[in-house]
């Protein structure tokens, strides 16, 4: 029960393990961050030791829930067949083109001691119409993991934060960044650790996709939370563009406090700049199951409140750095029996600061191949989404919805913000399914899409269709010595 711990904070529950993970992390009010990297799961096996969680999210673990010493491997293969016009969201940059794609893969993962080899590829067609090849590798990693310090190298999703339908900052919404990342977690030790618990992790690398403004910036991810009782989190995370080809890096203090944020007298942009997101997230869950059993679940609810950009504000004598062009994530989620409904507002139009492009050097801004790394409604946009799903031992069905509305700015002069005339609002509903039969983790749905003034065109409405069978996790073959 306790490495459900991992699996719930290790990505957001679109998937049958980790949701029913973060469900018995929730009712039972354990002290598991929010939103943490993939390489969680590794992580919490080693440190916990237990395999003793709901059905569902065992498949995913593995050789990862064995504690025993030497070298330990799985591979489980992956298989999705998707039709329709419609494109997902939240699918590690995969834009899936045309009426039909076609993806074969594994996950697989190989275990030595402290050490830790994790990598999914895949290989597909896109027909467009035509036929188009597709190689990825959405997940890499290799490191060393003791439990409570880790640190790797490699490219994986990230989810930094609470929410449910996206985050801020990172999501897996976009091709993930290249890293060398490290990090802590854990309590403090002696009278300290009734301080409660602490993760801080750091990450720096590159955006290697092709881009129109820098090639190769750099990115530096910081991540820092504190829980200080199981029914409380508190973060504070920050994710910055820096150097790349062509440009001057920062100095190392300023990367890492970024006390001049704006560059001044600089027409022909030759000093060093930074393009910066942070956010502050305050996450609360009411433990009902543990409190009161019975059909009672959980109660929760967050806030992430974030800034495209920092200015510099005087506080009592100090130049201190302050968010601005300020987003607004809310959310709550309510668990009673079989079925969880959860509810989410996020606003991401400031009228002055736009929100993840733009930027004065790094134009195309936190994109990898045009899609936004943080939430999949992008700038200039306000999004209400929900779901409601059923589930048991083995099993899932879920329902899902969206409303995302989108302002096309064209200019910014002073503080006269310029926008197209036209609108674009996006309505979407889907139905998911999701079985674990014979070891093997199977999954499929369907979602319509109704567009009105698509790409900001006035008369531009078209209906999109997407049918989705997949093989998320199939038999596991391991073994060891």
């Amino acid at each position: 029960m306790l490495l459900a711990v991992a699996l719930a904070v290790a990505a957001p529950d679109d998937e049958l393990a980790r949701a029913a993970a973060t469900r018995e992390v929730l009712d039972l009010g354990l002290d598991a961050f929010s939103g943490l990297a993939p390489e969680s799961d590794g992580r919490a096996a080693w440190q916990l030791g237990d395999c003793a969680l709901a059905p569902a999210a065992a498949p995913l673990l593995g050789s990862a829930c064995s504690p025993a010493p030497g070298l330990r491997w799985e591979v489980r293969p992956t298989a999705l067949v998707e039709v329709g016009d419609g494109t997902p969201d939240g699918a590690s940059g995969d834009q899936r083109a045309g009426w039909a794609s076609v993806r074969a893969g594994a996950r697989g993962a190989m275990y030595f001691g402290p050490m830790v080899l994790r990598a999914a590829p895949s290989l597909g067609l896109d027909v467009v119409p035509g036929v188009e090849p597709v190689a990825r590798l959405d997940d890499v990693w290799l490191g060393y993991d003791s439990g409570g310090a880790w640190v790797g190298v490699g490219r994986q999703d990230r989810w930094m934060g609470p929410g449910r339908s996206g985050t801020l900052l990172l999501s897996d919404n976009a091709e993930a960044p290249w890293m060398v990342n490290s990090g802590l977690d854990g309590r403090l030790p002696g009278v300290l650790r009734h301080a409660g618990r602490f993760r801080a992790e750091v990450g720096v690398g590159v955006l290697t996709e092709p881009r129109a403004d820098v090639s190769l910036p750099g990115a530096l991810m910081m991540d820092l939370r504190w829980m200080p009782h199981p029914v409380i989190e508190i973060g504070l995370n920050r994710l910055a563009l820096f150097g790349g080809e062509g440009r001057p890096a920062p100095d190392l203090g300023q990367l890492l406090v970024p006390s001049e944020p704006h560059v001044e007298d600089d027409p022909d942009k030759l000093l060093p700049d930074q393009n910066e997101l942070a956010s502050f997230v305050v996450r609360a869950n009411l433990p009902l199951q543990k409190w009161l059993g019975g059909p009672f679940g959980h109660v929760s609810g967050w806030w992430e409140y974030g800034g495209e950009d920092m200015i510099v504000q005087d506080d009592l004598g100090f130049d201190l750095p302050s968010l601005a062009g300020i987003g607004n994530q809310y959310g709550a989620e309510v668990a009673m029996g079989p079925v969880v409904v959860s509810g989410e507002y996020t606003q991401l139009m400031d009228d002055y600061f736009r929100w993840y492009v733009g930027h004065r050097v790094y134009h195309e801004g936190f994109t990898q191949n045009g899609r936004v790394m943080g939430h999949y409604g992008g700038p200039d946009s306000e999004t209400w989404a929900g779901r409601v799903s059923v589930s048991g031992d083995a099993w899932r069905v879920r329902a899902t919805g969206d409303r995302v509305r989108r302002v096309a700015v064209i200019d910014v002069q002073g503080d006269n913000v310029n926008t197209l005339a036209t609108e674009e609002l996006q309505l979407r509903g889907g139905l998911d399914v999701d079985v674990l039969w014979r070891g093997a983790w199977l999954g499929g749905g369907y979602s319509l899409t109704a567009i009105e003034g698509a790409n900001f065109t006035a008369g531009n409405d078209r209906i999109e269709h997407r049918v989705v069978l997949a093989l998320r996790a199939g038999p596991r073959w391991a073994g060891g010595r």
